[in-house]
């Protein structure tokens, strides 16, 4: 496509984008800026890279292969990470300010007053300050100089590249970045990974409805779900010489030990969690991943498989590069404004992460008088910063920053609540990355991550000695009430003081003293096989301290443990054949819990007409798989919408609940046929209605097949215009199978990857490694990441040299 080509298409998807859901306000005024020759968007069409670039590191190369990624490789490592900034830099821009922006609460500065909420509370909520000291705390360790040299990297690249077009687009040219932006870049993917306001909605649902009707919406275990750790793998006791929990296990907190009647504290209103429910991560993100071992695969090593469900957008949440320094060499993914691999592989081994849902954010309401409040038998004054949100086109706007003893504290509408958050300390997380990539065999990596404090996550890892390793990563704090341990998915009396973390210190250096011992989190080292899905990790009476109050509903991890079960008691070997399979398996576990009634309901209705009847012939004959081209995959994945939302609508609506929640799918399934939530005309009309409502959408969009509902045309850009996100391109899978896409987020696998230690690498992402939108690499794997088409990796740096980075003064 010639230049004036693309500056019509442009042209065009700026006027049609529109505003809804994006951050740019009305697109017409962005014309001028299109305008032929003289138009500010044009320095951005010339994606060449500078050939030589001076460097105060040393030598470095970097090259890009036939898919647009990053190879860098350099005699030392500050060389080598000065090149993998400027990579970044130059690739990943807009997308690197736009997140730091966001969780500095600077959105508004640049494109006005519509982020100004979300200014607001991310600077109450303190990421900053946090990322801070996480800064401070790394700063004399091995990668303090690596850091401070990728900073660099990333600022000269600020100085030399092109802009990117979106800067363009919203006039501005980005801050210099800091070795505090990339610690900020690790709360954002911690905060997205345990940041949870479900103990606020419990607490709220139970006092408008009851202690067993909020039971009923928030159970704290599934029955169809498969543990990670199973019988006779790991220890027999994960925290032996820890007081129980409440209850006498490691459980929900439904037993007494939750927020239940020994929790007098009241909850906080529906206008305060309203607000907080904008800013919660989507319950939905998951990942998966397993590992195999030498014993059952198909040579002399292991095989480890990764499929983290994050946040769908253009450009990719991860960036694909390969490094080869003095001392290791890595190949995987990072995520932009931070320089090491996160999910890849080395020399010596592999390795991969998943959400483990560890409960690490608890809550407290306090006795507050004016400007001060109770703690204990003293009264303290809170910690109150006066800080001023830069508006772009608009007058500034002053926000107060509070915080207590325990971390930031929330106010809405009267209301107000103090958050304890793991993240919000000094962390170790990026040392743990850096150390991961060095290792040299399962026993450095599991040193390696002993320094991973946050997000907790089930990491798996395999080396070409044929060890396996299942490690559950991060520190899980123990609270109790009156000396007696308690869980934490309770309000908590900030003034008693209950529910403290003892050696938690918010904004500063923790000494982790009242957290689990990282010895004592759930481990199996070398087992034959295992998987995670984001299910329970262990059973409850195996764990002698509170993990989480919930984790997801079981549907994947059951049906990966069934395909993997199945295959080694079949004889046969698993090779990466058999796990592509796996990896696309669309099998949908929500249809065989409803399915079945669904029919029953139709057909025992007198008055279902021919098209419903149909509707259930079709449904009946269907192998719940949510194939692209099924039309049963399109009739269930509509209806479930509509019969979730029949379900508790009208209930919330007439609540102080915020009006996104709806309760997951396996928590409708354990529903009574009789349960009060489905009001006096029963489950089975309930059924009837959503299936009658499902398909008159169907007849009046004129859809044929899961696919024209289901494609990768969600997938959108930050900024709203779309000619920036993705073309249309029929996708299988949901949010609840192995095969991962959840259109509604969009989420899904951000990062499909596949490795054989003793063979093939696999590996694809949902776009393209550029964010750039001129480059051929902006989207040039987005219609194979919709047909489920892994790309072969190279262990080796391959592509010709773009840029030779020199001795110099940068």
């Amino acid at each position: 496509m010639d230049r004036e080509t693309t500056r019509r298409a442009v042209l065009g998807g700026i006027v049609g984008a529109g505003v809804a859901g994006g951050l740019l306000s009305p697109a017409s005024q962005y014309l001028e800026q299109f305008a032929p020759l003289s138009g500010s968007v044009w320095g951005a069409a010339r994606t060449s890279r500078q050939g030589v670039v001076e460097s105060p590191y040393g030598p470095a190369q970097l090259r890009y292969d036939d898919e647009g990624v990053a190879g860098v490789s350099a005699d030392a490592e500050p060389a080598l990470y000065y090149a993998v900034g400027y990579a970044q830099g130059a690739d990943r821009l807009f997308q690197m300010d736009l997140q730091r922006r966001l969780f500095r609460g600077q959105l508004s500065a640049v494109v006005g007053d519509v982020t100004l909420d979300s200014d607001r509370f991310h600077r109450q909520m303190a990421f900053a300050e946090a990322a801070e000291v996480t800064a401070e705390h790394v700063r004399e360790s091995e990668i303090g100089p690596l850091l401070a040299a990728y900073r660099d990297g990333v600022n000269d690249a600020i100085d030399r590249e092109e802009l990117p077009l979106e800067c363009r687009l919203l006039g501005y040219e980005p801050d210099p970045w800091t070795v505090a932006d990339s610690a900020l870049i690790e709360k954002l993917i911690a905060w997205q990974l345990t940041g949870s306001f479900r103990t606020l909605r419990r607490a709220l649902v139970r006092e408008e409805f009851g202690a067993e009707m909020a039971d009923q919406l928030f159970p704290a275990r599934v029955d169809h779900d498969t543990p990670i750790i199973r019988e006779g793998q790991g220890p027999e006791r994960f925290g032996a010489g820890l007081s129980p929990q409440a209850g006498g296990d490691g459980g929900s907190g439904n037993d007494g030990g939750g927020n239940g009647a020994s929790s007098s504290v009241e909850p906080v209103g529906g206008p305060l969690l309203a607000r907080l429910s904008r800013f919660e991560p989507r319950s939905e993100l998951g990942s998966n991943s397993w590992v195999i071992g030498p014993e059952h695969a198909d040579g002399d090593a292991p095989i480890l498989s990764n499929d983290p469900h994050l946040s769908l957008q253009a450009p990719p949440t991860w960036y694909e590069m390969q490094v080869d320094g003095p001392a290791h060499r890595a190949r995987g993914v990072a995520f932009p404004g931070s320089p090491f691999v996160v999910i890849g592989e080395n020399d010596h081994g592999a390795w991969g992460f998943t959400n483990a849902g560890a409960d690490v954010i608890d809550f407290y309401r306090y006795d507050r008088d004016g400007e001060t409040y109770r703690y204990g038998d003293e009264r303290r004054e809170f910690a109150v910063e006066e800080q001023e949100i830069e508006v772009d086109s608009g007058d500034n706007e002053t926000v107060e920053v509070r915080k207590s003893v325990h971390g930031p504290v929330i106010e809405e509408s009267g209301q107000e609540v103090g958050v304890a958050w793991t993240g919000h300390t000094a962390t170790g997380t990026t040392v743990a990355l850096y150390r991961l990539s060095h290792s040299t065999g399962m026993e450095e990596a599991r040193a390696a991550i002993e320094q991973f404090d946050a997000p907790t996550q089930n990491f798996l890892y395999a080396d070409r000695d044929g060890n396996t390793l299942y490690q559950m990563t991060g520190r899980i704090p123990l609270r109790t009430v009156d000396g007696e341990a308690v869980h934490g998915d309770r309000i908590f009396d900030g003034s008693a003081p209950e529910g403290e973390w003892a050696g938690f210190e918010p904004f500063g250096e923790s000494t982790w003293e009242g957290f689990v011992p990282v010895s004592e989190n759930p481990h199996v080292v070398n087992p034959e096989y295992l998987s995670t899905a984001n299910q329970r990790i262990v059973d409850d009476d195996r764990l002698g301290y509170y993990l989480a109050a919930s984790y997801a509903d079981g549907y994947r991890g059951r049906r990966i443990a069934e395909l993997l079960d199945d295959r080694i008691e079949s004889g046969e070997p698993i090779d990466l054949d058999f796990l592509r399979t796996v990896g696309r398996d669309t099998y949908d576990g929500r249809a065989a819990d409803f399915v079945p009634d669904l029919v029953a309901a139709v057909r025992d209705a007198e008055d279902a007409d021919d098209e419903l009847r149909a509707a259930a012939d079709r449904l009946e004959e269907w192998n719940y798989r949510m194939d692209a081209d099924s039309r049963a995959a399109l009739v269930f994945e509509l209806w479930m919408a509509e019969f979730q939302d029949a379900t508790f609508a009208e209930a919330f609506e007439e609540s102080d609940v915020d009006d996104g929640f709806r309760p997951s799918p396996a928590t409708i399934a354990a529903l009574s046929e009789d349960s009060r939530w489905f009001g006096s005309s029963g489950r089975a009309a309930l059924m009837r209605r959503a299936l009658r409502d499902a398909l008159a959408e169907i007849n009046d969009e004129g859809h044929e097949v899961y696919g024209d509902v289901n494609h990768t045309g969600h997938i959108g850009h930050p900024l709203g215009l779309d000619f920036l996100g993705y073309d249309a391109h029929p996708r299988g899978g949901t949010g609840w199978t192995v095969w991962n896409y959840g259109r509604g987020g969009p989420w899904g696998g951000s990062w499909e990857m596949q490795d054989d230690l003793n063979g093939d690498l696999l590996g694809l992402l949902p776009g393209g490694n550029s964010g750039h939108y001129f480059s051929t690499h902006y989207d040039d794997q987005v219609e194979r990441w919709a047909n489920g088409e892994y790309r072969t990796l190279s262990r080796e740096i391959e592509g010709d040299l773009t840029t030779r980075f020199v001795e110099g003064d940068g």
